[in-house]
């Protein structure tokens, strides 16, 4: 039993010298990465920002004369342009912020029927909007609404010269679109609005019109520069 105990020895002893050089020549593998770099890289959303916009913007209404009593047809598509301000506020993937805007258009309506011959535009266009939004990274898709203000200016109609009468609009905004950064501070977006205004009043010494309730559409392509 001795003799057996000494054999098993003399073996062991030997084998312990070549897992030693086998060992040896494994690499070592490499100490695991820190835990910021196991983690992606994605773009802050909180902060505020300003831009500018520019799009198209399309008219669906109606209009009476009252002077001739006649009602006119009051739609068309023209274009706009403006600027913007706004703020968000990120959690995780989901984004919250508000917008504010202004813009005018160029002559949206032109009614050239005979007894019309008048055109329409909005000197004036405010919106105050929320938005709620998913970011994906650097790409952004959310919705948005909130109330409106327009200054109509309309142009004609039952003079035989022309007179610019002003009118105040009133109204809600609902849409959504899509937002993507470039760079840390230079991003784009894509955005559609419809508003729904209410009607008013357009009347001086020679003409008096009532603007009836009118929808706008609106696309509008947005160069935003965030702080």
């Amino acid at each position: 039993m001795h003799k057996l105990f000494l054999r098993l020895a003399i073996i062991s002893a030997a084998f312990v010298p070549a897992a030693s050089a086998l060992a040896a020549d494994l690499d070592v593998p490499p100490p695991p990465p820190p835990v910021e770099e196991l983690r992606t890289a994605t773009y802050d959303w909180t902060g505020g920002y300003v831009g500018l916009m520019v799009g198209s913007s399309c008219i669906d209404g109606r209009l009476y004369d009252n002077t001739a009593a006649t009602q006119w047809e009051m739609s068309g598509c023209g274009w706009k342009g403006g600027a913007l301000i706004g703020y968000n506020h990120q959690m995780d993937h989901f984004v919250l912020g508000l917008e504010a805007d202004w813009s005018r258009t160029n002559k949206v309506v032109k009614n050239t029927d005979p007894g019309a011959d008048f055109s329409f535009a909005l000197d004036h266009e405010v919106t105050l909007r929320s938005r709620f939004g998913w970011a994906m990274d650097d790409t952004l898709f959310f919705v948005t609404g909130g109330a409106a203000y327009a200054q109509g200016n309309l142009d004609g109609i039952s003079s035989p010269i022309p007179s610019n009468i002003k009118g105040k609009h009133w109204g809600w905004t609902i849409g959504g679109g899509v937002e993507h950064a470039f760079t840390d501070q230079f991003r784009m977006k894509l955005d559609y609005l419809y508003t729904k205004y209410k009607g008013d009043k357009y009347e001086d010494g020679c003409c008096d019109v009532d603007v009836h309730d009118f929808d706008n559409h609106e696309v509008r392509l947005g160069a935003i520069w965030a702080f």
